[in-house]
């Protein structure tokens, strides 16, 4: 069996990868010069690409979130915290409740506002758009005195003085929602109280009035403060799958006997309630990586455990349709978190996700274009030798006719300029044979030229009359 024997002699690859790295870049420069209004037109639509992708996002962010305190103040730190993480400032302020919240968006002064479902928008304002819900918002009714174990609970909202906190918060809202559902009439009792969340505790604590509605999460302080009195009660809505009923945004929610504090038994009994859900509303033109962060955040929040009332499914979710979903959000809870997320920045990850299937097109179209760059550099030194033999060829029909001596001298002097041009050219490799037929046809034409002008010589020496 014979064997094949190695060649001795191996390829310089080093020098042959360093010739075609320049050879691209020789290429590119020439593509450039020679096709620049096409280059221009592809750097035109880059930037267009550019500027609607908006890739970068802004590194300061203001939302709108609620009174101190309030569950919706401690939900924005929380958000604050991952925002920071990820390189962008997100500017809290602090605002009576959800109603103002949703005026200052409107407003523009504002990026992004906490609400809470039930709410809307208005028509007089058509570019605010919903990321979803990302927590429920519990409807709490703390009061002091004996337990309540009516079957009525309208006898008992209409014999007891409350809080129903300031105009433009969200528990004020709830109140104008859920009280009128008993027939009573919320502006005109004057058994309610406009207090904000602070002066209702103080109030309640105090013995001032007898209760206090609250929509607020049990993380708020203001809760806390009152769930740590053992003289404060809970109300058990025992109508709350009626009022899910007839207002769409609530849900019922169960706080269980002991689930607040196991050793004291509190509450003391399964306690029924209602909830809203609180809902991040923006701007629509907010920057899509914006958008993302605040979903991607509410994931990890969620997934984290850091909700008391856990939602099936969990959050974010688009459970509050008062107000129409961003296209982000809506891609969002079509196809989940984006393929790159956990592994670049978020701001790339959201880029990608939003403009994947325009970089697809724009690949779809540029490969192609792309293929065409090795015969582009084919095409221009082609074109370039084409000139020459062009020239050469004109040369070669004045030899055709006759010509003078002076005139045969000014064709020789021709070849000096196209000699020089051909010394100037940039010819790729595969193109290198080419270029040398070209220079032996100048040669040959050049040595015709010559030989006609050593005849013509000849002659005009010959016919020349003798002085002799």
């Amino acid at each position: 069996m014979s064997h094949k024997k190695l060649p001795h002699v191996n390829p310089n690859t080093h020098k042959h990868f360093s010739h075609a790295l320049n050879e691209e870049v020789v290429a590119i420069f020439s593509m450039v010069r020679f096709m620049w209004p096409a280059v221009i037109v592809l750097l035109l639509c880059l930037a267009a690409l550019i500027y609607y992708a908006r890739p970068l996002p802004p590194s300061v962010v203001k939302m709108a979130t609620g009174q101190p305190n309030s569950s919706l103040a401690a939900l924005g730190i929380q958000y604050a915290e991952q925002f920071k993480e990820n390189g962008i400032q997100l500017e809290l302020v602090t605002t009576a409740g959800a109603s103002e919240n949703l005026e200052l968006l409107k407003q523009g002064k504002v990026d992004v506002a906490l609400s809470l479902g039930g709410m809307s928008a208005g028509s007089d304002a058509p570019d605010i758009r919903s990321l979803g819900s990302v927590e429920y918002q519990p409807f709490w009714l703390f009061y002091r005195g004996p337990e309540y174990d009516g079957d009525n609970p309208s006898e008992f909202f209409n014999a007891k003085t409350f809080s129903i906190n300031i105009p433009g918060s969200g528990t004020h809202h709830m109140v104008e929602q859920i009280l009128p559902l008993h027939g009573i009439n919320v502006e005109k009792n004057e058994r309610f109280k406009q207090l904000s969340s602070n002066e209702s505790v103080e109030a309640l604590l105090s013995g001032k009035i007898d209760g206090v509605f609250l929509t607020a999460g049990i993380e708020s302080k203001t809760i806390q403060r009152i769930l740590s009195d053992p003289s404060v009660r809970i109300f058990d809505f025992s109508v709350a799958d009626a009022y899910a009923k007839r207002l769409k945004f609530l849900e019922v929610i169960g706080l269980p006997h002991g689930s607040i504090d196991l050793v004291k038994a509190v509450p003391p009994k399964d306690v029924h309630m209602v909830a809203t859900t609180t809902t991040i509303l923006a701007n629509q033109k907010l920057h899509s990586a914006i958008q993302q962060l605040f979903l991607t955040t509410t994931h990890k929040l969620d997934v984290g455990g850091k909700t008391f009332f856990v939602r099936p499914g969990g959050f974010p979710a688009y459970t509050a349709r008062e107000i129409k979903l961003s296209a982000v959000a809506e891609r969002y809870y079509t196809k989940g978190l984006p393929a790159l997320d956990g592994y670049v920045p978020f701001w790339l990850a959201s880029f990608f996700d939003h403009i994947w299937f325009y970089l697809f097109a724009a690949f779809a179209i540029g490969y192609p274009l792309f293929k065409v760059v090795p015969n582009q550099r084919s095409l221009y030194a082609s074109l370039c030798i084409a000139d020459c033999y062009e020239d050469i060829t004109e040369i070669d029909h004045k030899l055709m006719h006759h010509l003078t001596e002076h005139e045969l001298k000014e064709v020789l002097a021709e070849f000096d300029e196209i000699e020089k041009k051909v010394n100037q050219l940039w010819i790729p490799a595969n193109l290198q044979a080419q270029f040398y037929e070209l220079k032996n046809s100048v040669e040959i034409v050049r040595a015709r030229s010559m030989r006609v002008l050593k005849d013509q010589m000849d002659h005009s020496s010959q016919t020349a009359p003798s002085h002799a």
